[in-house]
This record gives structure tokens, C-alpha cells and sequence, in this order.
């Protein structure tokens, strides 16, 4: 009985862990959250108008990355090995792709119609 309290705790603690995650996942948190805005950007771009579902969209995902970043800035001040982490994953081909494309979303929203609305 013993044994199965405690390889039930630990399975527990396993989980626990597992779902805070470290400063990696968090990165590829809000690497998934760029990703999206992309998306959503890209498609909101084809046609140079952005209209009032794309923009409370964009905004929605803008404010969240922005919360995002402020629990990560707050979590890991104080952790500079978790801040390398965080900058090391960043410069993989893969990762520096992404904010590219992100980068090139936002910019290329300024240029649609209704580009004003956009917080």
C-alpha cells in the first residue's frame, strides 16, 4: 500500500512539473502565439482591408502576447541562465523564421485600410 501512495505522489509531482514548464517551453508558448498572429495577419493582409472581425482578432492575440511577455519578463528577471536558455532557443533557424514572418506581418498591416484600429 505504501509503495503505491508513494509512486502516486510522484506520478502527481511528474505532472505538476511537467505542466509548469521551464524557460524553453515558455518560449515555444509564445512562439506558437506569433505564429498564429501571423496567420492571422497574412490572411487579413491579402486584400489590403482589415475588417472589424480581423482587427478584435489581431488585438485579442496582440494582448495576449503582450500579458505573455510580462509574466515571462516578471518570471525569469532574476534568472539569468533561464534568460539564456530563452536567447539561445531564439536563435535557432526555425525560431528566428518565425519572428521574422511576424515581424513582416506587422509591418505589412500598416499598410491596409483600417490599419488605425489596431492596438
Amino acid at each position: 500500500m505504501r509503495k503505491i501512495t508513494l509512486f502516486s505522489i510522484a506520478a502527481i509531482m511528474i505532472i505538476a512539473l511537467a505542466s509548469c514548464g521551464g524557460p524553453k517551453s515558455d518560449v515555444k508558448k509564445m512562439l506558437k502565439m506569433f505564429k498564429e498572429y501571423t496567420e492571422i495577419a497574412v490572411k487579413a493582409t491579402e486584400d489590403k482591408v482589415l475588417d472589424d472581425k480581423e482587427i478584435e482578432e489581431l488585438n485579442k492575440l496582440s494582448l495576449e502576447i503582450d500579458e505573455f511577455s510580462k509574466v515571462l519578463d516578471e518570471k525569469y528577471k532574476s534568472d539569468s541562465d533561464a534568460q539564456k536558455e530563452m536567447q539561445n532557443y531564439m536563435k535557432e533557424e526555425d525560431n528566428k523564421k518565425i519572428m521574422v514572418e511576424y515581424t513582416d506581418a506587422l509591418m505589412s498591416l500598416w499598410d491596409c485600410e483600417g490599419a488605425e484600429n489596431l492596438e
